[in-house]
């Protein structure tokens, strides 16, 4: 009897265990026998070949097995694990959020790796990137030691492999914190808007072609009072935009009703979300 490879696992990790038990047992060469040994709070799984002298010349057997392990190790590290090792780099560098932030983070982390979220995306190609370098050290390891403990691998061996994924999920940390930034701004400015009584009930928003904005009252005349002339000024006096004199002059005004006509002028997006944000259900659109 002989014992070749080791793989040391969490023993309380049961869901781990249940996993590689799985995928070992489906695809591991069929003249060797599979061994669960404890020490201390690891469980190891032992490879074990009864009649080592009709398997074949040892190399080759060794080398057959030490693939056989790579392939699966980097399975679990990259599929099974990804959930658990997420959650250990948020807790660990992201311990100031919250519980349901951290849960938001991970949840958004776990869909940027799948490739499901849109905009920027350095994690999408995370796991072709590294399936090829991580079973490579697998080898590598293998090549000089009979026992691998796969979270000690991951601390060690992957330490490139787990800075990159704290960058991806520093980069949605971050956007996460400007969106409840922009949230907390919405919500003072829509403070801002209900506390005041509207100086015109009704406001039309008609888009120029040099994409400036005109407001006109109910009656379709032009609102060109000295508050908005002051604002107006400033365009001049420092770099503001069009789009943020428009939200300023509107809360200025404190409507009780905005009509946006020709809204398809309107490039950005953005502002009309602030706009309906801001203004909740006082919007609508004209073409």
């Amino acid at each position: 009897m002989m014992r070749f490879f080791s793989i040391g696992i969490e023993e309380n990790n049961l869901d781990l265990k249940e996993s590689i038990l799985r995928k070992i047992n489906d695809t591991k060469p069929e003249e060797f026998v599979i061994e669960e040994k404890k020490a201390g709070n690891l469980l190891f799984i032992n490879y074990i070949l009864y009649n080592p002298y009709s398997s074949g010349p040892w190399n080759l057997v060794r080398e057959k097995l030490q693939h056989h392990i790579a392939d699966i190790v980097t399975d679990l590290i990259l599929n099974d694990m990804q959930k658990e090792i997420i959650e250990r780099i948020i807790r660990d560098e992201f311990f100031y959020f919250e519980k349901e932030d951290m849960k938001h983070i991970c949840k958004e982390v776990l869909a940027a790796i799948l490739g499901e979220r849109n905009g920027e995306n350095r994690l999408s190609g995370l796991k072709n990137s590294w399936h090829s370098r991580i079973r490579e050290r697998l080898i590598e390891h293998l090549d000089t030691n009979s026992e691998i403990i796969i979270e000690g691998f991951i601390r060690f061996r992957l330490k490139d492999f787990t800075k990159e994924l704290i960058q991806g999920i520093g980069s949605i940390a971050d956007e996460l914190l400007i969106e409840k930034e922009y949230n907390e701004f919405i919500k003072l400015l829509r403070y801002f808007v209900e506390i005041q009584e509207p100086k015109i009930s009704e406001v039309h928003v008609v888009v120029e072609d040099d994409r400036r904005y005109v407001l006109l009252d109910d009656s379709y005349r032009v609102i060109n009072n000295d508050i908005l002339k002051e604002l107006a000024k400033e365009i001049s006096d420092k770099e503001i935009s069009y789009d943020d004199l428009l939200i300023s002059s509107l809360i200025t005004i404190a409507p009780s009703k905005i009509t946006i006509h020709d809204c398809e002028k309107i490039k950005n997006t953005e502002l009309l979300n602030t706009i309906n944000k801001v203004f909740r259900g006082k919007v609508s659109y004209e073409p």
